[in-house]
């Protein structure tokens, strides 16, 4: 596809994603607000994160095969109205238990969006600069969700939970429009339609999606539980909560396009890039337990964003590249599976740590865990090379 194809459906996937995280963003510093509105459990907390998570663990493969079947743009402007509409429903929950369901739904929304686009977007990459635009992707799709929760902090401050979700419809309705208006189709073709399970069963995926899903172990810690920790041991205020998780998120975003074109650059392996960010992840999240004072605060979280931009551009720059042979849509399902899996799993866990044995033990764990993660992804990529290279030697003429 030539440069100047290639532009405008990419930038309007730009805005669009980063209008929709915009609006998705928001919600983040209030699920706390919520679980002691209906004086619930402190468990309650994670398990509404949890359930955003359950949705697109169920949706995500299969939304990305069938947009491999069928074509992008319906599936992508199918969840931007499907949040306008969930954004509504947050205004009226009667109970927790209607909260969850409403997490639910809000999560096939975002299985509807998150790896179609990826999908879109790896349709449209030239050979070589998987990094850098899949890094833009992502970069537009932190910089949206870092500055939701600053939004909904202080609109909550001023003026309630009302005024929240109406600006969150309004960020999730304009790129509906937009897609419906201006996103051209994107349908690759195949000779044979994509399985799933190709993608599951690959080696070099497998590595990449046992790093993605271990990576929410820490990711889970600080976007859900940091209010949590701002609250009880800071004394932070919502605004000064969403500050502090808008500086992760930022620090992330604004960092995703230097190491998306590092990691093209063919000077650093991926595989290297995924181990330091992890390190500087897993260390950060620790580093949570002992520092109070906002400034110092900021730089953990600083440190925590951009660990994440070197290892998860790097992570999905290879998805990527797997994508060619075994279908975007598929890849970024399954990666994006990972991820879901891991938004159910240790915020549940989380949940009950943090209600027995409080807070600080969650962020020790989710730090250790991510630490200790590291030797078997290592050992995963070493498979990985052994057999690209016995594959590579089968396919030499003679052999």
């Amino acid at each position: 596809m030539a440069e100047s194809l290639r532009r405008g459906p990419f930038y309007i996937l730009l805005v669009a994603v980063f209008l929709g995280m915009l609006g998705l963003g928001i919600v983040l510093p209030l699920l706390p607000v919520f679980v002691e509105e209906f004086n619930a459990s402190p468990f309650w907390v994670g398990a509404l994160f949890a359930g955003y998570g359950l949705s697109r663990i169920i949706f995500t493969p299969s939304i990305g095969s069938l947009s491999d079947k069928y074509g992008r743009k319906w599936f992508i402007t199918g969840g931007l109205g499907l949040y306008t509409l969930v954004s509504i429903w947050y205004i009226f929950p009667g109970s927790i238990y209607e909260l969850f369901v409403i997490r639910f739904i809000h999560g096939i929304a975002s299985a509807l969006i998150s790896s179609v686009a990826m999908s879109y977007v790896g349709d449209l990459t030239p050979k070589g600069q998987e990094g850098l635009y899949q890094g833009r992707l992502s970069n537009v799709f932190y910089l949206g969700m870092g500055s939701g929760p600053i939004i909904g902090g202080a609109i909550y401050s001023v003026a309630g939970f009302t005024p929240v979700f109406i600006v969150m419809a309004i960020m999730s309705f304009i790129p509906f429009l937009l897609c419906i208006r201006m996103l051209p189709e994107s349908k690759p073709e195949f000779r044979t339609p994509p399985k799933l399970w190709s993608a599951f069963c690959h080696p070099r995926m497998q590595a990449n999606l046992f790093f993605r899903f271990m990576n929410t172990f820490a990711y889970s810690a600080f976007m859900v539980f940091i209010p949590v920790l701002a609250a009880t041991q800071y004394g932070y205020s919502t605004t000064l909560t969403g500050l502090v998780i808008a500086f992760e998120v930022f620090s992330m975003a604004i960092s995703l396009g230097y190491f998306g074109k590092m990691a093209d650059s063919g000077r650093y392996k991926r595989s290297h890039m995924i181990v330091i960010g992890t390190l500087l992840v897993s260390f950060g999240t620790l580093a949570l337990i002992f520092v109070k004072f906002l400034p110092v605060v900021g730089i953990v979280a600083i440190l925590i964003g951009v660990g994440n931009a070197i290892a998860i551009v790097a992570a999905t720059a290879v998805v990527a590249i797997d994508g060619r042979e075994l279908g975007q849509g598929v890849v970024m399902g399954a990666f994006n599976t990972a991820m879901s899996i891991g938004i159910v799993v240790p915020p549940l866990i989380f949940g009950v740590i943090l209600t027995f044995w409080g807070i600080d033990a969650v962020f020790l764990i989710a730090g250790l865990i991510t630490l200790a993660s590291l030797p078997f992804f290592w050992w995963l990529v070493l498979r990985s090379r052994k057999w690209f290279a016995t594959r590579a030697a089968a396919c030499e003429p003679g052999s």
